[in-house]
Parts: C-alpha cells; sequence; structure tokens
C-alpha cells in the first residue's frame, strides 16, 4: 500500500489557479502520478473549492475542473462520526478541524497545507486521538 497524504483546500486552489508556489504542489501531485504516494482530500474541500472557483470561473468549467481534480486524486467521504469527532477537538478554526478528523478516517497519516499554524488542534475532550503530521508543501518535498 503506497503512502497517503492529504491536500488541504488552500493546496487545491493553489494548483488550479497557479498561485505563487504552485509548482511545488505539483511536485507532490508528480509523486502520484509515479505511484510514489496516493492523494486525498475531503469532499469539503471539493465544495470550498466550487465556492470559489464559481467567483473566479465561467460558470460551464465549474464542474469540469472539479471532474478532472476527482479523477487525479481521492475524495474521501466526511460522515456524522468525523463531525462528533470534531466538536470534541479544540482549534483555531472548526473547518480545519473537520478536515483533521477526515484525514485520520482516511488512513492519512500526513496533511500538507499551507496554514499549519491552523491545525494546532488540540485533543480536547477526546483522550486518544491519533494527530497526522502537518507540513507545508516546501516540508514534505524536501523530507521526500
Amino acid at each position: 500500500m503506497r503512502p497517503r497524504v492529504f491536500f488541504d483546500t488552500n493546496i487545491i486552489l493553489d494548483l488550479i489557479q497557479e498561485r505563487p508556489g504552485y509548482d511545488v504542489a505539483a511536485r507532490i501531485l508528480q509523486k502520484k502520478e509515479d505511484g510514489v504516494i496516493d492523494v486525498c482530500l475531503s469532499v469539503l474541500s471539493m465544495a470550498n473549492v466550487a465556492y470559489v472557483l464559481r467567483k473566479t470561473l465561467p460558470h460551464s468549467l465549474v464542474a469540469p475542473t472539479l471532474k478532472q481534480i476527482s479523477s487525479i486524486m481521492e475524495i474521501l467521504p466526511m460522515d456524522s462520526e468525523q463531525f462528533q469527532q470534531a466538536l470534541l477537538l479544540s482549534g483555531p478554526d472548526f473547518e480545519d478541524i473537520m478536515q483533521l478528523t477526515c484525514a485520520i478516517a482516511g488512513d492519512c497519516p500526513i496533511i500538507i497545507t499551507h496554514n499549519p499554524r491552523d491545525f494546532h488542534i488540540g485533543k480536547g475532550l477526546m483522550k486518544e486521538f491519533p494527530m497526522p503530521e502537518i507540513l507545508t508543501p516546501e516540508e514534505y518535498i524536501a523530507l521526500n
């Protein structure tokens, strides 16, 4: 089984919009294309991406763009159990807590994001909760 990494929404947007630093994320995605890793993201990220794209792309291009993403990366589901877990954790941004619970449920030990400070998530009421490693794209490439 290949190692699994989880892309935060900002990494997907970097790739689509070719924002500064997108080339590093593209290098990670190339590892997926080379069969070295699997890249996952949440269905929540897909909704967030759709929301951003509808403001920047013609409506007719939003669905094909989402389809292309889903053909390249595994879209992980989110459920009420993940939501209930997220409610027991503590952190600066509930959406990022939801991303974290999705990554864990999807067996992704690494979350790649440009906002690692948003993932300073405490175990709150959860006594035992596996915390994934949070890395920027540059940190991930440096290690791999």
